[in-house]
């Protein structure tokens, strides 16, 4: 039981701190122009304005620009993929909150988890004292699992994002279960779906990058943290520029 109070305990006191920055800050890019977009592409974009719109949230204007890839250029990534990403950033998440050696072995040997991590996650997993910004990055992506689940038809949708997510919640979702049983009891959403949410995520991180530039608070209390980690979990489910995971970048 003291296991799995400690586990359990984790992430509660997780800060809303829109302040910090949970990693490199984003670039500001110039989206293609000219884009000649297709029915669902437009479609899509004008079902994230009017959810931008009817939450005060500034829009792009340029009619020709800022699109996700139309439905019948994008491969979705396969619901095993997702399933050994979300373990991995499980994983990430509890060692960034101080758990100890031994939980984290446990959970290492119960999902297998080395395996699944990236290069650059394994220096991370296996650092006996890990820098300050490895440690921020790490407890950040609990909100790059949080997607993971809803991919996985583990959450049903997705709060506004202006507050981190429930750490404890998500981690009950995979440790109630053995990896065999939470790769079988998940459902991989549509590629519409997924889409649907990448379309509107780079329309929050663009206006947040907006406001950044102008030296003003992300609009209408969006964390920008949070619609980051969101944004950059959603490229790589939809292979944006066919990114693996420890390259994905989050234009806008």
């Amino acid at each position: 039981m003291g296991f799995l109070a400690t586990l359990f305990g984790c992430g509660q006191n997780k800060s809303n701190n829109t302040t910090s920055e949970n990693s490199t800050t984003q670039p500001i890019t110039k989206p293609v122009e000219n884009i000649t977009a297709t029915k669902d592409q437009l479609e899509r974009r004008a079902k994230s304005e009017e959810f931008c719109k009817s939450k005060n949230i500034p829009v792009y204007k340029n009619p020709n620009s800022l699109f996700v890839d139309p439905e019948d250029k994008v491969t979705i990534r396969t619901q095993d993929e997702v399933v050994d990403r979300a373990i991995a950033l499980c994983y990430l998440e509890l060692k960034s909150e101080k758990a100890d050696k031994k939980m984290l072995d446990d959970f290492d040997k119960k999902y297998n988890v080395l395996t699944k991590l990236t290069a650059n996650e394994k220096e991370f997993a296996l650092a006996d004292n890990p820098t300050e910004q490895q440690m921020t990055d790490a407890n950040w992506r609990a909100e790059s699992y949080h997607v993971m689940l809803w991919a996985l038809g583990y959450i049903e949708n997705f709060k506004y994002a202006s507050e981190v997510c429930n750490v404890a919640d998500d981690v009950r979702h995979l440790f109630s279960k053995t990896e065999k049983e939470f790769r079988e009891k998940a459902k991989l959403r549509t590629k519409k779906e997924i889409l649907d949410q990448a379309d509107l995520i780079l329309r929050l991180d663009w206006a947040c990058v907006n406001a950044r530039v102008k030296n003003e608070p992300s609009p209408s209390g969006l964390d920008k943290s949070v619609v980051y980690e969101r944004h950059y979990s959603l490229n790589w489910l939809i292979k944006f520029m066919n990114q693996e995971w420890d390259k994905v970048t989050t234009d806008t």
